[in-house]
């Protein structure tokens, strides 16, 4: 699907960078063994990985909503003013729509699972059984799980995440003399879950609503 090819390499990318984080956060251990400041590229590369999705699902509502307004498919959900709705030049009408569309968008966190569901069913039906069993194929049977523990772990991503950007990663309990801990293994795992939802999120939602 071209028009999503620019926001899914700018995506790639950013978890590309993400994980180079992880490299220098090796090359930082090797020069300066047990330094706890090393631990801050790891940090680094979660907040990325997980920005850049977040980045990543706003580009695909905003073009996904601009390729339907175009060309005529419906949509859900999505309320539009008056005054754009009026507009009679076409591709100022469709261009003030997407314009509309990223705003009302703007404030919202679609790393959060439940506003990715909400966001994604503006385009297609049963987002995240869709999403789930896509990801799932990739997997060995033994390895695939319902699209309730994908969520939980993407849930989960969100709220660590948070703790890097909005509370600087401070364990509170020790009155902030100590960060709560992060390894690499966790942090290449948690790219590797993002990496692989992105893949599939353009699939999913420019799957045609069935309802």
């Amino acid at each position: 699907m071209e028009r999503f090819d620019d926001a899914a390499a700018t995506f790639v990318h950013a978890t590309d960078r993400a994980r180079q984080m992880i490299s220098l956060y090796d090359a930082l251990s090797a020069l300066r063994p047990r330094e706890p400041a090393n631990d801050d590229a790891l940090r680094a590369a979660y907040f990325l990985a997980v920005s850049s999705f977040d980045f990543f699902a706003h580009e695909l509502a905003a073009v996904e909503a601009k390729h339907r307004f175009t060309k005529g498919i419906k949509t859900r959900n999505i309320h539009l003013p008056m005054e754009v709705m009026t507009i009679t030049d076409d591709n100022l009408r469709i261009s003030t729509a997407e314009t509309h569309v990223r705003q009302a968008n703007s404030y919202k966190a679609f790393v959060d699972p439940g506003k990715l569901a909400e966001m994604m069913s503006c385009y297609c039906s049963k987002p995240w059984e869709n999403l789930a069993a896509r990801v799932n194929a990739d997997l060995l049977e033994a390895e695939r799980r319902p699209p309730e523990e994908i969520k939980g772990q993407l849930k989960s991503i969100w709220k660590r995440r948070n703790q890097i950007a909005h509370e600087a990663d401070v364990n509170p309990t020790l009155s902030g003399v100590a960060l709560w801990p992060i390894d690499k293994v966790d942090t290449e795992i948690t790219i590797a879950f993002i990496a692989s939802i992105g893949k599939h999120m353009p699939y999913v939602i420019a799957d045609p609503l069935t309802d």
